[in-house]
C-alpha cells in the first residue's frame, strides 16, 4: 500500500508530501488563511493567522490524508473496505471518500464519542462500531474486525501516507504565508504536527514551529521530555479531539525531528481561544481546533512573532459551544 516513497523507518520526505497534494480529488479544498485581531486596535497589523481547515470539506483536516491512504489502496482491497480507528474527523473523512470512492468504511469509536461526529460518520454511509471507553483498546479492535471481515485495518497514527496527507496543510501554510516565522499545530496522537512541520521544515528550517497540548492530554509533551512514546494515566479534556494516551511512534519520529518545543495551555485557555476565533473572526472550531491558536492567545508562545496556527476542525455540538463559552466567562 505504501509504495516507494514510504517506510516506516524513515521520515517522510517532501517528495511525498508534494505527491500526497497531486493525489488529492477536486473535493478537497486549498482553505484560506485568515488574519485573527485580538481586539480593535490590532485590526491591520495582526501576528497571529489561522490556516482554516475547519472549512475543508467534512469540516475538518483529515480529509485530506484519507485521500492519500486511498490512494494507495489495491482495487481489492477497495472492494473489500477497511477498517479504522478514530475520535470523530477521521471518521467523517473515511466515511466521505468511501462514500466518493466507493469503498465500504467501517469506524471503531469509543462510547463516549460526540454524537454529532458519529451522525456526521453514519451519514456518510460509514458502519460505526462502539468498541468501549479504553483508547488503547481502539486498534486491536480495528485488527480483530478486519480479520473477521476480511478488510483492511488502517492505522491512522502509523501508516505512512498519513504524515504525508497532513503535511499537504503546512506545504499550503508555506505558499500561501512565505514570511511566517512561527507556526503552530495542536498534538494529540502526533500525526498532524508531525507532517505539518515536516512539510514547513524541509521547506524552511528557519520557521519555527511549536506544538500545543491540553495540560490534561499531555501525551506527547511527556513523551518528548522522556524521548520515547510514552503513555498518560490520565486524560480530562474538553478538546475530545486530542484523545490520544500516547503518541504513535511513527508520528513520534516526526515530532522529535521537526519540532521546536511542545507546549501546554489549560482548558480556560482553549475556550477563550474558541471565544476569541468565534467573534473576532466568525470562525466555527471545536475545541482541538483551536488549541493550537491558543497557544498563542494565551501567550504561551513568541506573540511578536509572525504567525500561523493551523485551525484543525469546527465539529462539535450546540452544548459544547454553550460550555466554551460559559468557561470562558470564568
Amino acid at each position: 500500500m505504501e509504495g516507494s516513497l514510504f517506510s516506516r523507518d524513515r521520515l517522510v520526505t517532501l517528495d511525498a508530501v508534494r505527491a500526497a497534494r497531486a493525489n488529492m480529488p477536486h473535493a478537497i479544498r486549498r482553505t484560506p488563511v485568515v488574519p485573527v485581531a485580538r481586539d480593535s486596535a490590532e485590526v491591520g497589523r495582526e501576528t497571529l493567522f489561522l490556516k482554516c481547515e475547519n472549512l475543508q470539506v467534512t469540516g475538518a483536516f483529515k480529509v485530506r490524508a484519507v485521500f492519500n491512504v486511498m490512494h494507495y489502496l489495491t482495487a481489492e482491497q477497495k472492494s473489500k473496505g477497511v477498517v479504522l480507528a478514530s475520535s470523530g474527523n477521521f471518521a467523517q473523512g473515511f466515511a466521505f471518500a468511501g462514500k466518493t470512492l466507493g469503498v465500504p468504511i467501517t469506524v471503531v469509536m469509543l462510547d463516549a464519542t460526540s454524537p454529532y461526529k458519529i451522525a456526521g460518520t453514519e451519514g456518510y454511509g460509514a458502519e460505526v462500531y462502539l468498541c468501549g471507553t479504553d483508547a488503547l483498546a481502539r486498534q486491536p479492535t480495528v485488527e480483530r474486525l478486519a480479520v473477521e471481515r476480511g478488510m483492511t485495518a488502517i492505522d491512522t497514527w502509523e501508516d505512512p501516507p498519513i504524515i504525508a496527507g497532513h503535511g499537504t496543510i503546512g506545504f499550503e501554510i508555506m505558499e500561501q504565508c512565505p514570511d511566517a516565522e512561527q507556526v503552530l499545530v495542536p498534538v494529540s496522537s502526533g500525526g498532524v504536527a508531525g507532517g505539518i512541520a515536516a512539510a514547513v521544515k524541509l521547506i524552511n528550517p528557519n520557521v519555527k514551529v511549536v506544538g500545543i497540548q491540553p495540560e490534561r492530554a499531555n501525551a506527547a509533551y511527556v513523551s518528548r521530555r522522556a524521548g520515547t512514546p510514552t503513555a498518560i494515566d490520565y486524560w480530562d479534556s474538553i478538546a475530545d479531539g486530542l484523545s490520544a494516551r500516547r503518541p504513535g511512534e511513527y508520528p513520534f519520529m516526526h515530532l522529535e525531528a521537526f519540532l521546536d518545543d511542545i507546549v501546554l495551555v489549560s482548558e480556560q485557555d482553549i475556550a477563550r481561544a474558541f471565544k476569541t476565533i468565534l467573534t473576532r473572526t466568525k470562525m466555527l472550531g471545536e475545541p482541538a481546533g483551536v488549541t493550537a491558536a491558543a497557544g498563542f492567545l494565551s501567550g504561551k508562545v513568541d506573540t511578536s512573532l509572525k504567525t500561523v496556527a493551523a485551525l484543525t476542525g469546527g465539529n462539535l455540538t450546540q452544548e459544547t459551544v454553550l460550555k466554551l463559552l460559559d468557561m470562558a466567562a470564568d
